[in-house]
């Protein structure tokens, strides 16, 4: 009786199969990263054309865009606080955001533009809410960039990876960006934008430190009371580490820290004041016509501060 043979892979054959199966998991992953980073740069960008959309309905609605926000204790002082105010040991930035009584919406006076924006992102609710807490923990998944984190509570707090353009300072009377401390001046208009509404930056990514995530300045405290602060706005300025080697000097946009160096930043919770992002090559910005655009790394000085202020009378080259 002839006996029936069965054919199989060898050792070596199945070695082989493996090998090659692995070498085209290591070939199809970067395409695969890149395809995700494509889709996550373009809902980060379908995020900020929603708020700039916003900030226009919202400009519509009451005749400019929203402020910044601020501390209690800068001026214009809300009366129900200002006798705490001439406290000496009450200082402006431990002040209450809000004075404990009085129409809902005037003790938020002070809250970041953020919140003045829900009603206009279908967040009307969260607006509405009577509970300070409640709003302060209620995550608006528009105000994250999924190349960053999740939409999620941190440290049982909301958050958001998008600030205001401020211009090209952080000091409270400075009014040369289109979002700036409330009481600084009069909220700007769309008229006030003389550069040009397509020249000049609204929102954009701020730049972070990833590894400090709660824990730095720029990030310890909901988006909704961190009035003129480094969480809800950015400038064409300098962070610590882009001046620390000569001919870098940079105004951003950089991109995020992703291991806060001791060195360079001796008090790793301190904050970051650049816009930046965690795309490989640039950072999305929201302009004052709505439209949104890519900038490139550390990009041309100059050019990047013209398009951080809106009446500077300079001619900004969009490339």
């Amino acid at each position: 009786m002839a006996r029936s043979s069965r054919s199989g892979f060898t050792l070596i054959e199945l070695l082989v199969v493996i090998a090659i199966i692995a070498i085209l998991i290591g070939l199809l992953l970067p395409a695969v990263q890149k395809v995700r980073e494509a889709a996550a740069r373009l809902q980060c960008s379908n995020n900020l054309k929603q708020l700039g959309l916003a900030a226009h309905h919202y400009h519509d609605a009451v005749g400019h865009f929203p402020a910044a926000g601020k501390n209690g204790c800068e001026t214009p002082i809300h009366p129900a606080i200002v006798t705490s105010c001439a406290d000496p040991d009450f200082g402006s930035h431990t002040a209450p955001y809000t004075p404990s009584s009085g129409d809902l919406f005037t003790r938020r006076a002070e809250w970041s533009w953020a919140y003045f924006l829900l009603p206009y992102i279908e967040q009307d609710p969260v607006y509405k809410n009577t509970n300070h807490t409640t709003v302060r923990r209620s995550v608006v998944k528009i105000f994250h960039c999924p190349s960053r984190r999740p939409a999620q509570l941190y440290n049982n707090n909301a958050k958001i990876d998008y600030a205001g353009n401020a211009g090209n300072g952080l000091g409270d009377a400075n009014t040369t960006g289109v979002i700036f401390r409330t009481g600084a001046a009069g909220p700007a208009r769309i008229a006030d934008v003389t550069d040009g509404t397509s020249n000049t930056a609204l929102f954009g990514e701020k730049r972070m430190k990833l590894d400090q995530f709660t824990r730095s300045y720029d990030d310890n405290e909901s988006v909704f009371t961190a009035g003129w602060d480094s969480e809800v706005v950015r400038a064409a300025v300098t962070d610590r580490d882009t001046t620390s080697a000569v001919g870098f000097l940079s105004w951003g946009p950089n991109p995020d820290i992703r291991v806060t160096d001791p060195v360079i930043f001796p008090d790793p919770q301190s904050g970051l004041s650049q816009f930046g992002s965690s795309h490989p090559s640039g950072c999305n910005f929201a302009r004052c016509d709505g439209s949104v655009r890519l900038v490139r790394f550390n990009p041309d000085r100059t050019q990047f501060r013209r398009f951080c202020t809106k009446a500077d009378g300079q001619v900004y080259a969009d490339n």
